[in-house]
């Protein structure tokens, strides 16, 4: 039986899971596209788009949900949504164009929405599991800034 807290945390998900499981697909179809004929740019691209925007996406986002004191608000997670895909979005293009800045604020927005999901799970009950969480966020964190170190100097 299905509580309204255990139906706001579910519904806390959602938002998170539809375009992270949208992104491994999409990842997955740019990697067969150019299996016979790999561009680097592309092969780094479906990684990224089934790595981070999917998986982690969809981890981040259940984390928060399940970890958290409360479930979060819809506003909240409607925020998260925003700052964490504008920063995919910005770090995609910005590779892809060849352009540091906008992998720079692409980078930057990421980093906020990281911080926004650290934030929510604050107070959580679950100590083994926060803690595992807050060390893949980190995780996660570092290697986007390993990224923007490796794109400055490939520029």
């Amino acid at each position: 039986m299905l509580t309204p807290e255990t139906n706001a945390r579910w519904r806390a998900v959602r938002p998170f899971a539809w375009p992270g499981i949208a992104a491994i697909i999409a990842g997955g179809l740019v990697a067969a596209a150019v299996a016979h004929r790999p561009v680097q740019a592309l092969v780094w691209m479906s990684a990224y788009l089934v790595l981070i925007v999917g998986v982690a996406q969809i981890v981040f986002g259940a984390g928060q949900a399940w970890l958290s004191e409360r479930a979060p608000s819809r506003g909240w997670v409607t925020g998260e949504w925003v700052i964490f895909n504008l920063g995919n979005a910005g770090v995609i293009a910005g590779t892809l164009a060849g352009s540091f800045d906008l992998v720079a604020a692409g980078t930057a927005l990421f980093a906020l929405g990281i911080a926004l999901f650290l934030w929510e799970v604050r107070g959580g009950t679950h100590r083994a599991w926060l803690l595992a969480y807050r060390i893949l966020l980190g995780l996660v964190f570092l290697s986007s800034l390993v990224g923007l170190v490796l794109t400055l100097h490939a520029h």
